[in-house]
């Protein structure tokens, strides 16, 4: 695969997007479109990896309109920091996300189980009425039990639960939306919730 394979999963509640002008006047028949506006069958594959920072022109191509951009970086305490990493994570990341989505409401104040409903709740408005959107997370991977790492995994399983209830229950106008960690090696994204309970989830390098 490669930065060309990474395309939006469209439910079939998206707004299709207006052709192009080259489109209107080209005489070849378009590639056959599935019922969700993608024109093959991988439109599982949603959660992608990069080794190198994406740029404008990358992200055109992929057929992307709209784009948030994260850097979990701004999530990492400083090397001297001597508290609970994975709280100051997680509250900076919280407070980043109500920013970055445009939600709504009072600040999320964490991402872990006591405000996972409502964070899945907020993605789905934060969603819809956008065309195609692809979230970048930048310097994704510093390995499993990271404390940065550790909320990227929890903020991709919201992302994924949020999407695929919107697309179940037919949610009007949601969006086409795919995920890219950049500078992420790793097969598996493994997320760990403080309950305890751990999900697997598949990454395509691109």
């Amino acid at each position: 695969p490669s930065m060309a394979d990474i395309k939006p999963r469209r439910p079939a509640s998206a707004r299709p997007r207006p052709a192009a002008a080259a489109d209107e006047t080209n005489k070849e028949p378009p590639a056959p479109l599935e019922d969700d506006g993608i024109p093959n069958d991988d439109d599982e594959t949603w959660l992608f990896s990069v080794k190198d920072p994406m740029t404008t022109a990358d992200i055109t191509k992929m057929g992307f309109t709209n784009v948030i951009l994260l850097n979990a970086d701004r999530w990492r305490g400083a090397e001297d920091y001597d508290g609970d990493a994975v709280t100051l994570a997680s509250t900076t990341a919280a407070a980043d996300i109500h920013y970055c989505f445009g939600m709504k409401g009072p600040a999320l104040g964490a991402i872990d189980m006591s405000t996972r409903g409502l964070i899945e709740e907020q993605m789905v408005l934060a969603m819809c009425g956008k065309g195609d959107l692809l979230i970048i997370v930048q310097n994704a991977d510093r390995g499993f039990g990271e404390p940065g790492m550790t909320i990227v995994s929890r903020l991709v399983d919201c992302i994924e639960t949020a999407y695929n209830r919107a697309s179940e229950d037919g949610v009007d106008d949601l969006a086409g939306v795919s995920l890219v960690l950049e500078g992420c090696n790793l097969p598996l994204l493994t997320v760990s919730w403080d309950d305890g309970s751990t999900r697997s989830l598949e990454i395509t390098a691109a």
